[in-house]
C-alpha cells in the first residue's frame, strides 16, 4: 500500500490510556475515535504519552536512533565482523541489503506515525481549547507538540536527506505539518529546515512563559510540584530543551549566529553558570554516569536494560566476541585513541565509567548506559560545543574549556586547533547517543570513525534510502 506509513492515525488513536505509573508504558489496548479521544484534557495527554511511546521503543530512540544503527553508521565499533551479526552490512553502509532495508523502514514509518498523532492533536487542540482547565495546561501541550513534531521531521531529515552543505535546494523528505490523508511530496532541504524552526519557535512562544522548565522556572517549580501534568518536564519537549534543539537546526542550517544566540539564552557567557534547574557536573561517579544534571530532555524507558542487553549486556558477555550476532564491542585501542594522549587523560570522567570489559582482553563494551532507565536526547555539553564552534577564537575556545573542566580534564591552550578539539569532545560526548554520524553529514567529512579513519564517499553514506513505499510513491532517491 503505498505512502500507508502517513495515513496510520489519522482518524484513529491505537494506543491506549495509561496511568500516571505506567506513563512511558502504552501498548495498544483499544481503538478510541479521534472525536471522542479529543472530548477531554487527558485526551490529549495521551496522546503526547504515546508520542514518546513510540519514540522509546528499539525502532527509534530505544535503540536504533541511539546506541544501535545510527551509532553503528558513526563507526563507533570496529568488532562487528561475524557474518551473522546484526549489523554486519551496516558498518559497511550497505543500505539495500534486506536486514538494512528492515532496519530503515521501521525508523521511517514508526517516526513519521508519530509525526501523524502529533498532527492530529494540533488539528483538535485549538477547536477544543476549552476542555482544558487551565490556558498553562494548552500552551504546554500545543508547545511540546510543535516542538515534538520538529524534532522528529528533523532527524529524518538528517537521515534521509541531503546536508544543506551538500546543497540546500535539493529535494529531502516530505513535512507532513497538517490533518490530511493527502500525501505529500518531499520539501527541499531548507524548506524543511524553515518549517523545523518555524514549528520550534512557535513551540518556545508558547511554553515560554508558563514551562517550569523555562525563564519562568523560580515561579513555577513549587506550584506544579504536585502536578503530575507539568512536573518532571526533563521527561518532556520542554521550553529550554527545545532552546537547545532550536541552536542544534541553526548550526546544522550553517545559521552560526542564530545557533549561538540560542545556546547563550541557556549556558550564558563561559564565566556563567547554566540557567537553573541545570547544574554542570562536579564529580565522577558510577551512579550518574549520564551526568543528570546536565540533561535538558531525556527519555524514559523502564526497559532499557533489557534493551541493551544483547549489545552490551550479560547476555553479550556470556556470548563474547567470536559467538554474538548482536555484541557490539570495540577495540582498546579505539578507546585509547578517543581519550588517550590527554594530561592527565586518567582523570576523564567519561574514560573511568563508562566501559566494561568483555571475553577478550583488547576488547570493551560501552558501560554508559548501564542500570539507566533513561535515554538522554539534547544535554547541555551539546550547547558548549556548539557555542565554541560558533563564537570560535578565544571565546570558544573559553566555552570549551568550561565543560572540559566539568569533565576532570585540564584547559586547551591552542585556539588554533578549537574545530579538531571539538570534534574530539564529540566523539566522547557523544557515545551511544545516536549524534556523531550527523555531526560527520553536516561536515560532509570523508573520513569518519574515531579521529577519522574510515574513508567515505559522502554522497553515497551520508544519505539513507527511501524506503521502498516512498520510492513506489513517486519520491525516488
Amino acid at each position: 500500500m503505498k505512502r500507508k506509513i502517513l495515513l496510520i492515525g489519522l482518524l484513529v488513536i491505537t494506543f491506549g490510556f495509561v496511568s500516571c505509573s505506567d506513563w512511558f508504558d502504552v501498548s495498544p489496548k483499544s481503538d478510541v475515535k479521534a472525536d471522542d479521544l479529543y472530548s477531554t484534557e487527558s485526551g490529549f495527554r495521551d496522546v503526547l504519552t504515546g508520542v514518546y511511546a513510540l519514540m522509546a521503543t528499539e525502532n527509534l530512540y530505544g535503540r536504533q536512533m541511539t546506541f544501535g544503527y545510527v551509532d553503528v553508521l558513526a563507526q563507533y565499533y570496529d568488532r562487528i565482523s561475524l557474518k551473522s551479526h546484526e549489523y554486519i552490512e551496516t558498518v559497511n553502509f550497505q543500505y539495500k541489503e534486506p536486514v538494512d532495508e528492515i532496519a530503515i523502514n521501521n525508523i521511517w514509518s514508526t517516526q513519521y506515525k508519530a509525526i501523524v498523532n502529533l498532527n492530529t492533536l494540533l488539528f483538535y487542540i485549538d477547536q477544543n481549547r476549552y476542555v482544558f482547565e487551565s490556558e498553562n495546561i494548552y500552551k504546554i501541550y500545543k508547545g511540546e507538540a510543535l516542538a515534538l513534531r520538529a524534532f522528529l521531521h528533523f532527524d529524518m531529515l538528517r537521515l534521509f536527506g541531503p546536508s544543506p552543505i551538500m546543497g540546500e535546494d535539493l529535494k529531502a523528505i516530505p513535512y507532513m505539518d497538517s490533518y490530511t490523508n493527502i500525501a505529500k511530496e518531499r520539501s527541499s532541504v531548507k524548506e524543511v529546515l524553515e518549517k523545523v524552526v518555524a514549528d520550534l519557535n512557535a513551540a518556545r512562544e508558547l511554553m515560554k512563559e508558563v514551562d517550569s522548565y523555562g525563564p519562568e522556572y523560580e515561579n513555577l517549580k513549587d506550584s506544579y510540584a504536585d502536578d503530575r501534568r507539568l512536573k518532571n518536564r526533563y521527561f518532556h519537549l520542554n521550553y529550554y530543551a527545545t532552546t537547545a534543539l532550536l541552536a542544534r537546526v541553526e548550526l546544522y542550517a550553517g545559521h552560526t549566529q542564530e545557533a549561538l544566540n540560542a545556546a547563550v539564552e541557556i549556558i550564558g557567557e563561559p564565566e556563567n553558570e547554566p540557567v537553573q534547574p541545570f547544574e554542570l557536573a562536579i564529580e565522577s561517579s558510577s551512579e550518574d554516569r549520564l551526568f543528570e544534571s546536565e540533561i535538558l530532555f531525556t527519555l524514559d524507558i523502564a526497559n532499557l536494560e533489557n534493551i541493551i542487553d544483547p549489545y552490551f549486556g550479560e547476555t553479550a558477555l556470556k556470548s563474547g566476541l567470536t559467538n554474538s550476532g548482536t555484541i557490539l564491542a570495540f577495540s582498546t585501542t579505539k578507546r585509547d585513541n578517543l581519550f588517550g594522549k590527554e594530561s592527565p587523560a586518567d582523570d576523564d570522567y567519561r574514560l573511568k565509567n563508562w566501559f566494561a570489559t568483555t571475553s577478550s582482553s583488547n576488547s570493551l563494551m560501552s558501560g554508559k548506559l548501564t542500570d539507566s532507565e533513561q535515554m538522554p536526547l539534547i544535554r547541555l555539553s551539546e550547547l558548549y560545543y556548539i557555542a565554541a564552534e560558533c563564537a570560535g577564537g578565544s571565546r570558544g575556545l573559553d566555552y570549551l574549556n568550561k565543560i572540559r573542566a566539568h569533565r576532570g580534564l585540564v584547559a586547551y591552550t591552542d585556539a588554533s586547533k578549537l574545530e579538531e578539539n571539538i570534534y574530539k569532545e564529540y566523539c566522547k560526548e557523544f557515545m551511544n547517543e545516536g549524534q556523531m554520524f550527523y555531526y560527520y553529514k553536516r561536515k560532509n567529512l570523508s573520513s569518519m570513525g574515531v579521529y577519522s579513519t574510515k574513508t567515505v564517499v559522502p554522497e553515497e553514506v551520508y544519505v539513507l534510502p527511501l524506503p521502498v513505499d516512498e520510492q513506489d510513491y513517486g519520491n525516488k532517491n
